[in-house]
Formats: C-alpha cells, sequence, structure tokens
C-alpha cells in the first residue's frame, strides 16, 4: 500500500507560498456623511402644490413636471435658479405645519403635500451659491424619499 503524501503536499504548499508578502489589511470605506447621504440626489418633479397667492397657472405649473432637481456635492441645478458650481448649505429639522403655514399652503395643498410623503419630521435644507448675488437660495424640504422646494408660490414635489 503506498502511504499517503497529502500531509507533505499541503505542508509543502504552506510553506512554499512564505515568499509571498503579507495581505494589506482592509481599507475603511469613507464615513458617509449623513447630510449629503439624504441630500445628494436627482429629485424629479412629480406634482405641485399652490400657494394661496401666486400668479402661475395649473399648466404652467405642470409643464415642470418631470424635470429635475439635481444636488450634488458641491452644488447645484434647478429649473428656476440655474446651476451653482459651490454652494454652501444649512440644515434644521421643521415641522410640515410650520414650513406650510410660512409658505401660505391651503388646506388642499397641504393634504396633497401630506398624502405625497412629506411628514412633520422634515429637514430643511438652504443652499446658497457662494460667490454669487445673481442666483438666489434654494430651500429644499426633505422627508425621506420625498421632497418639496417651491418658487413662484408653487411648491414641487420632489421624489428621488
Amino acid at each position: 500500500m503506498v502511504p499517503s503524501l497529502w500531509p507533505e503536499l499541503i505542508l509543502i504548499a504552506f510553506v512554499g507560498c512564505g515568499w509571498l508578502p503579507p495581505d494589506s489589511p482592509p481599507k475603511r470605506p469613507e464615513p458617509i456623511d449623513a447630510d449629503l447621504a439624504q441630500l445628494v440626489h436627482v429629485w424629479k418633479i412629480e406634482d405641485h402644490v399652490f400657494a394661496t397667492h401666486t400668479e402661475m397657472s395649473e399648466s404652467d405649473a405642470g409643464a415642470l413636471h418631470g424635470r429635475t432637481v439635481a444636488i450634488e456635492p458641491a452644488g447645484y441645478t434647478s429649473p428656476w435658479h440655474g446651476s451653482c458650481d459651490d454652494a454652501g448649505r444649512q440644515r434644521r429639522a421643521r415641522m410640515f405645519a410650520d414650513v406650510a403655514g410660512e409658505l401660505d399652503v391651503p388646506a388642499i395643498g397641504r393634504a396633497a403635500a401630506t398624502k405625497f410623503g412629506l411628514t412633520d419630521a422634515l429637514v430643511e435644507y438652504r443652499l446658497g451659491c457662494n460667490g454669487s448675488s445673481r442666483i438666489p437660495p434654494l430651500t429644499i424640504y426633505i422627508a425621506g424619499t420625498s421632497a418639496m422646494t417651491c418658487f413662484g408660490g408653487v411648491c414641487y414635489l420632489l421624489r428621488r
């Protein structure tokens, strides 16, 4: 009977690989900024609600459905503001009822926005274009995957 050579072959394989460089430690993933994770997306306009005082027509507001508000780590682009490549941001927690009151959104608009997914746990981001006074700030209110931004008396409901 032939003796088994498997233990010797395994030992030779382990010893023979000793010339290989050691494995490098795994790289740690970059920490994710929670603000950026929530904010940075291409938001699509899916619907709108009117504030009490607006001069925009239903067809004009509806014409923007399907357009996007793109927010990147350093800047933003919107149909109303154009592009800003260097934006600063401020963040604060808000209640939807307070925001709707400030924007003068009537009860029917509030109900539609709530049904869309805006809750009382909103996060408001105010993005200002650094070094440019010609581009107005963009304010966006976010609740999970739903958001709202307003311009000209119309609040556009966004989804990522």
